[in-house]
């Protein structure tokens, strides 16, 4: 008992800041190097937060026009009927850019079903839903060229049962744009 009295007592005693045993530099100590830089460690940092997106795709932009100019005109070359924009999707599809934009989310299709979800609440219905999402093209022409060059994404945008779209993009703090077209049958 006492052994362990006397180990916490210099345990206290040397790692107390107001204790005269630990000596200073500047002191007249010849074991204390007075030249030597301080160093301190610095207090860690909270983590970074994701930033919210610097330009973002809104429903009636003229990026989402061009996109939906694109896309049905596209589709008309294929004898296919022209997708109809609905807002409240679209809205849906530019949060997804956000997320991903911000890394609120990874770039991908993360969350997929909910949005399918709340694209067929908010069309009062739906049966088929697809997605493509894009990263690091700059413009709409350069969107849809992706997606078009990629037969799966191509397949959603030439899809014969879809009615209803919703397009929307986002810019991330470093540049780089995010993009989501959501498709709906109604």
């Amino acid at each position: 008992m006492n052994k362990l009295f006397i180990l916490l007592l210099l345990t206290f005693i040397s790692c107390n800041p107001d204790s005269s045993t630990t000596p200073e530099a500047g002191d007249d100590n010849p074991d204390v190097n007075s030249t030597a830089p301080v160093t301190t460690t610095p207090a860690p940092t909270a983590p970074t937060v994701p930033t919210e997106p610097t330009d973002v795709g809104t429903i009636t932009d003229a990026w989402t026009e061009e996109f939906m100019e694109l896309v049905n005109n596209h589709r008309r070359s294929k004898g296919l009927r022209s997708l109809i924009h609905d807002d409240e999707v679209g809205l849906i599809a530019t949060k997804h850019s956000q997320n991903m934009a911000s890394g609120t989310v990874a770039f991908g299709h993360t969350g997929f079903s909910v949005r399918c979800a709340d694209a067929r609440d908010a069309l009062a219905g739906g049966n088929l839903c697809a997605e493509n999402v894009a990263a690091g093209q700059t413009t709409p022409q350069s969107a849809f060229n992706s997606w078009m060059s990629s037969s799966g994404h191509r397949a959603n945008i030439e899809q014969s049962r879809v009615t209803h779209t919703g397009f929307g993009y986002a810019k991330s703090s470093s540049g780089k744009y995010y993009w989501t077209q959501i498709f709906i049958e109604l």
